[in-house]
């Protein structure tokens, strides 16, 4: 259908010489034969029930008739100037209107000022899998509803299509705003924020008219193209066109630099899901920026040739002229091998990636066209039966052909940034949507330990392997191979990737879309042993988690978003048996049974970890750990790096540890279910107490991360607890910690703001335990102790220090006796206590000043002094000896203190705040040591 034009030059003149009326009408003429063929090709194409699109389109949006497709209201704008229907389209219209007739409309104003086509439609790269952008150019000043009312039509227009097996796109546009540079989404293949000249170079060279104004920049001579503006406003001031005749959406003559780099940085980003398709665009953008400041753009091209009046339609298609620019720019720099990726794409965007793109007359008339171009440019003789192999790719190919592209994109993107340093002003700010590329490519171009690579060219594997071999290569760590290779004879072949963990193999296999239930799997290693088909369990384990969860094609609006984890999964104790599985159950009698600490050796199940984590930027990661704080690392990880809040579903596990799989799995679910219950992602005080091995673990959030700190023996546990708090704050305790005291159940009656005692009596000694208003406990064993007496003791030292408390009216005090029943079961019960009247006791209060030498102590019986002053290191012993004359018999038992009122300094604080009840009892314990001891002041 190619046609031949053999018309005379036309040449209009600059401002102030001659222009002919009767040229601007042949250079019209000339620009819409191009598009009418254009067009018509798109017609050729489609099926006889699409063609039906095209030729209703324009009549959809002239008027508001109820029975053709995408009617929405009698008030929505409609109304094309200079359009009537032909008798095609009246005939397909009444395909849903029997009655339909076609009444010319005069109209003060046609609020449709245009409707075009763009992108690969009428080009020889369009398909089946091809969609269609249509700019619909409206009326400036449309009030907000009339353009609601637009778009709605416009979508049901959109859905008519799909019924049609198309997939149609709409853009609304506004000349006079998009004139002036205002954002607008121009195409689904770009982003109008980012690249508003590039893409309206686009728009002039693939453009096909359908109805409306003409468009200005067709009567803008190639010579006059840098001088646009002023050029189109000689026009209108001298009468050769007017404002309701043309469409003006600008020129190019000042494209900024910045949109060189964000059309660049677009386009890597659109090759990494769609290499093949980008990639000559992406070239293109290259050619363009060597040719700056004065590009000599393909629309251009186009003009030059149709104001010549020579030319044949077929050679002005718009891929074709990308190719040729393309190949001709390569072919100077010297770069073959970039130039055989530029044919492959040309290639692949023509006949598709796939047989089923194309019916067998378009395939045969595009093969020609292909025969015909590698001809014309002298192609090696090679190069086309090369290129028909791509149907039986398999993954050495398209490995091979993903890292050629990732050196291109690569290659692109060095080369902007080198265009950027030399062109773009250093204060250059960059756009939102820049930003949001940037970081899209930093996350897929960026290597790290343990992230899988996601091979761009994957969609184009036709022959699924059906035998692979996993093999441990000492130095490498896994390795996978095509065929069978064993560890003895790996060193002889090439493996198609090489990772530091087996599961990174595994997921690399999935992603990539490589594992199959028939793939038949060999498996060498020294360190690792798999019973048979547990290997195949886990790559469909895997494949069950992946494929739900990982987006391939995730949009630009998820790079808004700081990078969190989405879901995870852990393989625990991957290839390993634990030690005493093949033993006649060694450890299945004890009475501890918790996996994390098992046994009287308190022994850990789990050996090893390996997690696969899935980002919302699409990014899949391994990590592996080892041993109890492996698992503990492991957790931590996840629930900081996830997206809050997190559920149990977030988590999946695998195991396959004979005999204990299960318990392994229940008990690490129950701990990760623990930890986002306790710590949902703010900030607060809850203290978690885990056991594994022989370690206690604590668990605390801090500035919004959860951490951890082990605790080598129950002494350190006990210090823990004992240690004061910055704030009030829940103590949770797992299963089996301090089970054999009463400590655990103390904890579940903690409140804040509350002075806790807890005693517990036996035949020989009384155990004290006193939770202060932070949570610090404080415990004392008293031997040959009275109970009450005790009890008053402490009532009226809690009673003190309350009275030395600036919050004490909001500090209350409670008491509690400890109970054992005969099963062993403790409990608690509340006790009502009050201290007693000062003049019913001898009273022991401990007060000090800073002096030169330290601290001064003065020590009060009753109303008695006796100060450090003045008994110097002897005080203790004086005040001991004191108190004896005061009991009958002169009986030696144990003195207490009943108030201290020492400055901060004495407890080694700076600030009243930090100051809480565990630091008087504390020192009350030290005080009564000493003089119970008679100890010599230091």
């Amino acid at each position: 259908m190619t046609e031949h034009y053999q018309l005379p030059p036309i040449r209009l003149g600059s401002p102030g010489e001659d222009i002919s009326v009767r040229d601007l009408q042949a250079i019209k003429q000339r620009f819409k034969k191009l598009h009418q063929y254009r067009r018509q090709c798109v017609q050729n194409f489609l099926q006889p029930r699409q063609r039906l699109f095209l030729d209703l389109l324009p009549l959809i949006f002239h008027h508001n008739y109820p029975l053709l497709p995408g009617f929405i209201s009698s008030e929505t704008p409609a109304g094309i100037p200079d359009y009537s229907p032909s008798s095609q389209t009246i005939k397909a219209a009444k395909q849903f209107s029997k009655n339909f007739k076609s009444m010319r409309r005069m109209l003060h104003s046609y609020p449709i000022e245009g409707l075009f086509l763009m992108g690969s439609a009428g080009s020889i790269a369009f398909s089946k899998t091809s969609d269609m952008d249509i700019w619909l150019c409206h009326q400036a000043g449309l009030l907000a509803y009339e353009l609601d009312e637009l778009q709605k039509k416009a979508a049901a227009v959109e859905t008519w299509a799909a019924s049609l097996g198309l997939e149609v796109h709409f853009f609304l546009i506004d000349s006079q705003q998009f004139r002036l540079g205002h954002d607008t989404p121009l195409s689904t293949e770009s982003s109008g924020k980012t690249q508003h000249y590039l893409l309206l170079e686009e728009f002039y060279r693939t453009a096909i008219y359908i109805a409306g104004k003409s468009l200005a920049w067709w009567l803008v001579p190639p010579h006059e193209e840098n001088n646009y503006t002023q050029y189109v406003k000689h026009l209108k001031e001298g009468r050769f066109i007017y404002d309701h005749d043309f469409i003006d959406l600008g020129g190019l003559e000042a494209v900024p630099a910045e949109e060189f780099i964000s059309a660049t940085l677009w386009h890597i980003y659109k090759s990494i899901h769609a290499p093949h398709k980008s990639l000559l665009k992406l070239l293109l953008m290259e050619c363009y920026a060597s040719e700056y400041p004065q590009p000599e753009w393909l629309c251009q091209t186009i003009k030059k040739i149709i104001y010549q009046g020579n030319f044949v339609t077929a050679d002005l298609d718009p891929y074709l002229l990308i190719y040729r620019k393309v190949e001709a720019y390569l072919q100077q720099a010297g770069s073959t091998g970039r130039l055989a990726l530029a044919r492959q794409c040309f290639y692949l965007k023509i006949m598709g990636l796939s047989d089923n793109t194309l019916d067998a007359q378009s395939r045969a008339f595009k093969e020609h066209y292909i025969q015909d171009i590698a001809i014309a440019w002298h192609w090696p003789t090679s190069t086309i039966a090369d290129l028909k192999q791509q149907k039986y790719w398999d993954i050495r190919k398209a490995t091979q052909e993903h890292a050629i592209i990732l050196r291109q994109l690569t290659h692109c993107f060095r080369m902007i940034m080198g265009f950027a340093r030399e062109h773009v002003k250093q204060n250059y700010e960059v756009g939102n949507d820049l930003k949001l590329i940037g970081r899209k490519l930093y996350s897929f171009l960026r290597k790290k330990t343990g992230k899988i690579e996601i091979i761009t060219t994957r969609t184009a594997i036709h022959a699924k392997e059906q035998e692979l071999s996993i093999v441990e290569t000492p130095g490498f760590g896994w390795s996978l191979f095509l065929k069978k290779v064993q560890i003895s004879e790996a060193a002889d072949f090439d493996p198609l990737i090489s990772c530091r963990s087996l599961l990174e193999v595994c997921c690399w296999l999935v992603v990539n879309r490589l594992y199959h239930k028939q793939l038949q799997l060999h498996f060498s290693s020294t360190s690792l042993q798999f019973p048979r088909g547990e290997l195949h369990a886990i790559l469909s384990h895997l494949d069950q988690f992946l494929t739900p969860h990982f987006n391939r094609e995730n949009s630009l609006d998820t790079y808004r978003h700081l990078k969190t984890l989405l879901n995870s999964l852990i393989v625990l104790n991957l290839g390993l048996s634990m030690p005493d599985s093949r033993e006649a159950g060694l450890h299945l009698m004890s009475d501890r049974s918790d996996p994390l600490s098992y046994g009287h050796d308190r022994q850990c199940f789990v050996q090893t970890l390996d997690s696969v984590s899935i980002s919302n930027w699409n990014e899949i990661t391994t990590c592996r750990y080892e041993g109890m704080e492996g698992l503990l690392d492991c957790l931590t990880r996840i629930i900081n790096k996830h997206r809050k809040p997190l559920s149990p579903d977030d988590l999946t596990l695998i195991c396959h540890t004979p005999i204990r799989a299960h318990s392994i799995m229940q008990r690490i679910k129950s701990v990760f279910n623990m930890l986002i219950t306790l710590f949902p992602g703010q900030d607060n005080s809850t203290r978690y107490l885990l056991s594994g091995g022989a370690t206690f673990y604590v668990f605390q959030c801090s500035n919004n991360f959860l951490g951890y700190r082990s605790l080598a023996t129950k002494d350190l546990l006990l210090k823990e607890l004992a240690r004061p708090q910055a704030q009030f704050g829940h103590l949770v305790f797992d299963q089996g910690i301090l089970e054999d005291t009463p400590i655990p159940l103390i904890y579940t009656l903690n409140k804040a703001q509350t002075i806790q005692l807890f005693y517990a009596h036996s035949l020989t000694q009384i155990m004290v335990y006193i939770v202060d208003e932070k949570g610090a406990l404080y415990r004392q064993t008293h031997n040959r102790s009275d109970p009450n007496q005790l009890l008053n003791q402490y009532a009226a030292f809690l009673e003190a220090v309350l009275n030395h408390n600036a919050l004490k009216p909001l500090l209350s005090i409670e008491y509690y006796e400890i109970q054992k029943n005969s099963a062993g079961v403790l409990s608690c019960s509340p006790l009502q206590l009050k201290a007693p009247s000062a003049g019913k006791q001898l009273t022991v209060r401990i007060s000090g000043e800073i002096a030169d030498n330290g601290l001064a102590y003065t020590i009060y019986c009753n109303k008695q002094a006796f100060s450090s002053r003045t008994y110097g290191n002897q005080l203790f012993q004086a005040v001991h000896e004191h108190i004896l004359q005061f009991r009958r018999d002169q009986l030696d038992y144990p003195v207490y203190i009943t108030d201290i009122d020492l400055p901060l300094s004495a407890f080694h604080l700076v600030s009243p705040d930090q100051l809480q009840t565990i630091h008087y009892l504390n020192y009350k314990q030290s005080i009564e040591a000493k003089l119970n001891a008679r100890a010599t002041l230091p």
